[in-house]
């Protein structure tokens, strides 16, 4: 069903969409996505779900890692299976084996949110936005406490591309990492540190692979840690950016009205992008919001069967 309701939360998914592309969030916020799932969006998820299992896991390396490989061999078959490039669970099971005998021993403690399911790691939010009728939202990966800085996000990444000094500069600028951290800032007394940004690089070559399985050394490059920090003042900030983007996204509304990104590689993809979920319906000589629902769907879209609720998927708080 089509979704025509204005949204009262909103977490950085919708934001930076609407940032990118009014219309690109439109026809997400209609409760359209792909038939087929992205294959680095399945390898995320389940990375971050191995991490977890790896981390609540009891007992010494070996057996922690097989918990976590175990883990991620089901839910990589509860998908399908699916091997694109360099996201298969050949190099998921890889990446976890090198993470084991890195990170063995940790300098912080994850805390676990206790469920009837057991501890988890992922923790949502959902938060009145100051002075405003709405709410931020979202779904932290997990949080954790190291004695040298105390309660930090934990945001774990995996990339396609190498883990620079660019890259990780980045992250000083993402909109992603301050909702997360402003989110934490609401769960807890005392403002966190910051956010350990914990990332992960996907394209260990082949000749890489083959010289840790001989002698146990971890290519250079592959994971990379960094500490992101934001003062009250980013944060004033972040929350007025978020206000205005969300009085533009209410004045999008009353207008109906969603113009396209003047940014041609949000539509037909570049290098390390993918073309745009909704590059058919944009082609079309018609508003999408006015189209029939058998015009909008097809072997490429479909309806989403859940209302978009990301904080609610981390067990809200």
């Amino acid at each position: 069903m089509i979704n025509d309701e204005r949204p009262i939360c909103y977490d950085n998914t919708m934001l930076s969409q609407f940032a990118s592309c009014q219309r690109k969030f439109k026809l997400f916020w209609m409760g359209l996505e792909p038939v087929e799932r992205a294959v680095y969006f399945t390898f995320g998820q389940i990375w971050q779900e191995a991490l977890e299992k790896w981390y609540v896991s009891k007992g010494d390396t070996a057996y922690r890692l097989g918990e976590a490989l175990e883990l991620a061999g089901k839910r990589w078959a509860d998908e399908g299976s699916p091997a694109v490039g360099r996201h298969t669970i050949e190099n998921l099971r890889f990446m976890l084996t090198m993470y084991a005998i890195e990170y063995d021993k940790e300098p912080f403690e994850v805390i676990m949110r206790q469920t009837e399911s057991g501890p988890k790691m992922e923790l949502g939010f959902e938060f009145p936005l100051p002075g405003t009728p709405w709410m931020l939202g979202g779904a932290i990966d997990g949080y954790i406490y190291w004695g040298a800085y105390g309660k930090l996000v934990l945001e774990n990444k995996t990339s396609g591309i190498a883990l620079s000094d660019g890259y990780m500069a980045g992250w000083r600028h993402s909109s992603q990492v301050s909702q997360y951290y402003w989110g934490l800032c609401q769960l807890l007394p005392e403002a966190p540190f910051g956010v350990l940004m914990n990332c992960a690089f996907k394209g260990v070559s082949d000749k890489a692979k083959m010289a840790f399985k001989k002698d146990l050394v971890i290519p250079e490059g592959v994971f990379t840690r960094d500490l992101e920090k934001r003062s009250p003042w980013r944060m004033k900030e972040f929350e007025r950016d978020c206000r205005l983007l969300i009085e533009d996204i209410q004045r999008a509304f009353d207008r109906d009205h969603w113009p396209k990104t003047k940014d041609h590689v949000q539509c037909i993809g570049g290098i390390g992008k993918s073309p745009c979920t909704f590059r058919r319906l944009c082609l079309m000589e018609e508003e999408p919001w006015k189209m029939e629902v058998a015009q909008l769907l097809g072997p490429d879209l479909k309806f989403r069967e859940r209302a978009w609720k990301p904080w609610e998927r981390g067990g809200k708080s």
